[in-house]
């Protein structure tokens, strides 16, 4: 298998000139930072490969459970980018749909960052508890192994680091440990003090109640971090802001190789022969959309039935 790329590139330059405030400043680097990059066309083909199920039932239950798990949070990892990449895009004009865009962008944003550190959770209980080493973590491939590498370092192994991804799990993403919003509240501007009600609850969108929450979280990731002594409220939440894309950027990058390889050398151990002498078919894929193409309404028609 290749190693997975990844659509998240960072971006050095400034961009807070171009935010009319400090929480609109955090929308636009993240739009910037998740900018996309392709290293495929339109036209691609997909391997099918067919496993025998009596492979799956004889399968070790320890390896069965690894090899399901980290099919399973590959999946959800490639869905939650998807889903990203399309919320990135303008569907609409005006004020109302800036405020739910921004909303809509970072939910799914830190639904990612949650899903990545669970990913490592699930990784590190797995297999990286093994003693002696589990031998699906001995037959990664020298790439796979920087980016596990990396990884361990980030996240840490076997105690878990104070991490960014690990503070937007707990704050905001998963749980909702208590945030300390005396500060937010006091750097709160008029322009980010706004709700949208709507007759269906689904088309709400609650903008001073997100304002809140991201700053906060950002700042505290930002103090958690580095020094913030002499930083005022917005230059803490830029700060925090910035780290959290960052490791976002490179533990994407790095849990999907590592997902990657794990996946085909436990494949190939149920099947018992390597991947490419297995049957396979190859589905062409023709004029599949690029990601900028694809937007994600602000805003959906509830109706009571059809008209």
């Amino acid at each position: 298998m290749e190693k997975m790329g990844t659509y998240i590139e960072r971006i050095v330059e400034s961009i807070v000139s171009r935010a009319k405030d400090e929480w609109r400043c955090v929308r636009y680097l993240v739009r910037r930072i998740l900018e996309k990059k392709y290293i495929m066309g339109s036209n691609f083909q997909i391997i099918q490969l067919g496993i025998e199920p009596e492979a799956l039932k004889k399968f070790p239950n320890r390896q069965r459970n690894q090899l399901v798990g980290c099919m399973h949070a590959h999946n959800e990892l490639a869905v939650l980018n998807r889903l990203l990449m399309f919320s990135l895009n303008d569907v609409g004009d005006g004020e109302l749909h800036d405020d739910a865009h921004g909303v809509q962008m970072w939910t799914i944003m830190q639904l990612l960052s949650g899903k990545l550190f669970e990913t490592w959770n699930m990784l590190a209980e797995r297999l990286l508890a093994a003693k002696p080493e589990d031998p699906a973590i001995t037959g990664l491939s020298d790439q796979h192994k920087i980016s596990l590498a990396w990884l361990k370092d980030y996240f840490g192994e076997p105690s878990l680091k104070e991490t960014a991804l690990r503070t937007i799990r707990d704050k905001t993403a998963f749980h909702y440990d208590r945030l300390n919003l005396d500060q937010a509240v006091a750097s709160l501007t008029e322009q980010e003090s706004k709700v949208y009600l709507a007759e269906y609850p689904a088309n709400s969108c609650y903008y001073v109640g997100a304002a809140l929450v991201f700053r906060a979280a950002f700042t505290l990731v930002a103090d958690k971090a580095i020094d913030t002594a002499t930083m005022s409220d917005g230059e803490r939440m830029e700060a925090g802001a910035k780290i959290a894309l960052d490791a976002l950027n490179e533990a994407n990058l790095h849990i999907h190789n590592v997902l990657y390889g794990l996946i085909d050398g436990l494949l190939q151990v149920a099947i018992g022969m390597p991947l490419e002498h297995v049957e396979q078919l190859r589905i062409p894929v023709v004029d599949s959309p690029a990601p900028t193409v694809i937007g994600l309404p602000m805003f959906v028609d509830i109706g009571n039935g059809e008209r």
